[in-house]
């Protein structure tokens, strides 16, 4: 469609795209990650990150092939719209908008609580829980609106400032683990309470519920902003793997300097007890236990930049799915509308007063962290599918970037997110489902009278029906293997096992159940014409 509305401004450079994922990446994961994953895995935590890096690759490939050759804001809700249909887009970018929506809000609470115990009328506590005061939702909703206004100034102004937040952000993880490996490791700690107290199940669990996986998710906001970028197909597929590679090699690093770094009284209990009191801020603690004061006061104000500016990223990105919603006609239209300088401000306004109304009590940093990490799996398994689908069908479609081994690498990918879901856990799951089930009333109270008259309505719920079977069968296997709030019935690693043989079952189906060839021709064509190119 050719219009004389405003587009999207093609203003994001390479440096750009990479700092924006890797401004997405380094967020409050790595101040509050490190804790979490080493209460679950001890020191084989590392290995929690080890295994999330190795996962998430596999993941990108197809996310890379095909962000640069769908060159469409929104992402993974585009992909499942040319392979599904409408349905499956709406599912797709429904998912993720419930992932994404509560980002921002979650980073800046995580600014204040870390902020804490410096500024402590930020923060209350009652019966050992901490929350925002009413003063702290107060200058929380007023972080949430500068995100907002830098968003809505346009894609150079939040590239450029993100830039300069981005360089801050790598250097301060790096400098903290420098210093407290000079200052304060201790080896035996390594050892001394057995390198994994937990054995597998610990290093699964320091992946999902640790916060590790949650704190690598941030390359996804690279394909939601490939509309924007100048020349997706050379930049795309390197900002996803160079801020995954770069980001993955300084969160392992990072973990293992806290590990050294735990103070021997604090271990008496174990793994699973350190660090208690403190978790406002347990880097900036160790750094005041070593007598290290100007490394807490560094830690505090990145406590601030970096969290801010992974809620900057996910500010925007996500209002590029509602975006892309809009505009493949699966929700209200209004939410595709751009500003004069080509930002979809209807969609980002909408996000911030979602925002708001979140800064009521939430769950705490790491069941949240896992709880996004749970339904950016799923839906990074509806495009892993997408990806294979459109390789079946259009293997004439332009693709700058082509994975190699593509069928081989997109049923990895897809098995990769079967099972990284199931290791979200049970109420990560139930959470997804009950989301999706508000999802589907909300679309059903759209669509109830529209009937398919062109490419942007071909809804095809029957092309989709298999996104609703996988994820109820995943709910059912996890509840199934949950030790702590499920039925404790199949054992590590009967559970995985199964988990991959339901993948492995649902894929080929999944793949024979998209749209007709012509039907998705009409898709592509609408959203070739929509970035300005040619089928």
């Amino acid at each position: 469609m050719t219009t004389d509305t405003p587009k999207l401004a093609r203003g994001i450079g390479p440096v750009g795209l990479l700092f924006s994922a890797i401004g997405a990446i380094i967020g409050s994961g790595w101040l509050f990650a490190g804790l979490y994953a080493a209460e679950a895995a001890g020191p084989a935590a590392i290995f929690s990150w080890v295994l999330a890096a190795v996962l998430l690759a596999i993941i990108a490939m197809p996310f890379a092939e095909l962000g640069a050759a769908l060159r469409a804001p929104g992402g993974c809700t585009r992909y499942a719209h040319a392979a599904f249909g409408g349905f499956a887009s709406f599912i797709a970018g429904w998912l993720s908008w419930l992932g994404y929506v509560v980002i921002p809000t979650v980073e800046t609470i995580a600014i204040l609580e870390y902020l804490g115990d410096p500024v402590p009328w930020l923060v209350e506590v009652q019966d050992g829980n901490r929350s925002l005061s009413v003063a702290g939702s107060f200058v929380a909703a007023l972080l949430l609106l500068t995100m907002v206004v830098v968003n809505l100034l346009g894609v150079r102004w939040l590239s450029r400032s993100n830039g300069l937040l981005t360089s801050w952000k790598l250097v301060v993880p790096a400098l903290t683990a420098a210093v407290l490996v000079a200052y304060g490791f201790e080896g035996d700690n390594f050892i001394d309470h057995g390198f994994a107290p937990n054995g597998v199940g610990g290093v699964l669990a320091g992946l999902a519920s640790g916060g590790v996986l949650y704190s690598l998710l941030g390359y996804r906001v690279v394909v939601d902003l490939a509309g924007e970028a100048r020349r997706p197909q050379r930049d795309i597929p390197i900002a996803i793997f160079g801020a995954l590679g770069i980001c993955a090699v300084l969160f392992i690093f990072v973990q293992v300097a806290f590990i050294g770094a735990v103070p021997s009284d604090q271990l008496a209990q174990g793994w699973g007890g350190i660090v208690s009191g403190g978790r406002s801020g347990p880097f900036a603690a160790f750094a005041l236990t070593l007598g290290l004061g100007w490394l807490a006061t560094v830690l505090y104000v990145d406590a601030t930049i970096s969290p801010y500016g992974c809620g900057l990223i996910f500010t925007g990105a996500n209002s590029r799915l509602l975006l892309a919603m809009g505009r493949n006609g699966v929700l209200f239209r209004a939410v595709g509308r751009l500003s004069r300088n080509g930002v979809p401000w209807v969609a980002i306004l909408l996000n911030f007063l979602v925002g708001l109304v979140l800064l009521l009590p939430l769950p705490a940093w790491n069941e949240l962290s896992a709880i996004v990490a749970g339904i950016t799996m799923i839906t990074s398994g509806i495009g892993a599918i997408a990806f294979l689908r459109l390789r079946r069908t259009h293997p004439d479609l332009e693709r700058p970037f082509r994975v190699p081994g593509g069928t081989i690498v997109g049923v990895a990918a897809f098995v990769c997110c079967t099972l990284a879901t199931y290791w979200c856990g049970w109420p990560v799951l139930r959470t997804s489902v009950i989301g999706l089930a508000f999802g589907l009333v909300l679309f059903a109270t759209l669509h109830i009278r529209r009937s398919d008259a062109g490419p942007a309505s071909v809804l095809r719920p029957r092309a989709a029906a298999w996104i609703v079977v996988w994820i109820l069968g995943i709910a059912v296997l996890t509840w199934l293997g949950d030790t702590r709030v499920g039925a404790d019935f199949l054992p590590t690693p009967l559970g995985d096992v199964i988990a991959v043989a339901w993948a492995l079952l649902i894929c080929p189906f999944a793949i024979a159940s998209g749209l007709d060839r012509p039907t998705a021709d009409a898709v592509l064509d609408s959203i070739h014409a929509e970035v300005g190119e040619t089928a």
